[in-house]
């Protein structure tokens, strides 16, 4: 069936979706394509084209008027551009522009709202790796420094019981916590010995570059270099007390 195009007054197939001669949408094709669903799905069996693919398949899809098209494309109807837009000569991959006949719904709320999201994901998302990060960093330090020996520059005839500030807190206090004080950047221990003192040590580097006890408070009170050698008057004797086992059930015995 022949129909005659209202812009050009070529006679084309009434099946044609653009007009070879002007190269403008056929209005006859678009309302055959919304009013008539069978003939469509007869079309759509018979060259393998899906609805979804329609406006990949047509560069400027049906619902587009001319003067649409002009504002997308200022060659639009001239020789070169329907032999550009033809649909046997289009090639997505070389579309480089905006995809002029994707069709746009709903007021662009929706984009507003995917935009928010995402950018709100990539915050939630650097938050989480900034956290796992000073996690790690301080579970790092408070290792290194739980495992770090001090020499206390001593005779050869004494012998240290432990090795590590670990070990001798654990052998001298009979409650241990260590953490990592992210507002003076220094690993902190705290410990409760057998007759309920507490002491609190703030941890830094000696004049000699060792690991060392910077700060030190008994049940609250300070004690300054001035006052005495910290590591000498009160870390040495916990380096130096006997390893013994606190907890029955670390026997195998049970309670």
């Amino acid at each position: 069936m022949k129909i005659t195009c209202r812009f050009c007054g070529a006679n084309v197939d009434s099946s044609a979706k653009i007009c070879p001669g002007c190269g403008k949408v056929i209005p006859a094709y678009k309302g055959a394509e919304l009013g008539n669903k069978n003939q469509f799905s007869t079309d759509r069996e018979r060259d393998g084209l899906a609805v979804s693919r329609l406006t990949t398949q047509t560069p400027y899809a049906a619902t587009r008027s001319g003067r649409q098209m002009e504002k997308l494309d200022e060659n639009y109807g001239t020789p070169k551009a329907r032999k550009e837009h033809h649909p046997d000569n289009y090639d997505p991959r070389k579309d480089t522009k905006t995809s002029p006949y994707s069709t746009g719904t709903g007021s662009g709320k929706q984009a507003y709202r995917s935009v928010f999201s995402n950018g709100l994901a990539n915050v939630i998302k650097f938050i989480i790796i900034i956290t796992v990060g000073m996690f790690l960093y301080a579970v790092g330090k408070v290792f290194i420094v739980s495992h770090t020996n001090y020499d206390f520059n001593l005779n050869d005839n004494i012998q240290l019981e432990s090795s590590s500030y670990g070990e001798a807190f654990d052998s001298y206090f009979e409650q241990c916590r260590w953490w990592f004080d992210f507002s003076v950047n220094k690993v902190t221990f705290t410990g409760i010995d057998k007759d309920g003192v507490e002491y609190k040590m703030v941890f830094g580097r000696a004049p000699d570059g060792q690991t060392a006890v910077k700060e030190l408070r008994i049940d609250g009170k300070k004690i300054t270099t001035e006052d005495a050698d910290i590591m000498s008057t009160y870390i040495l004797g916990m380096f130096m007390t006997p390893k013994e086992i606190k907890h029955v059930s670390a026997t195998g015995k049970g309670l």
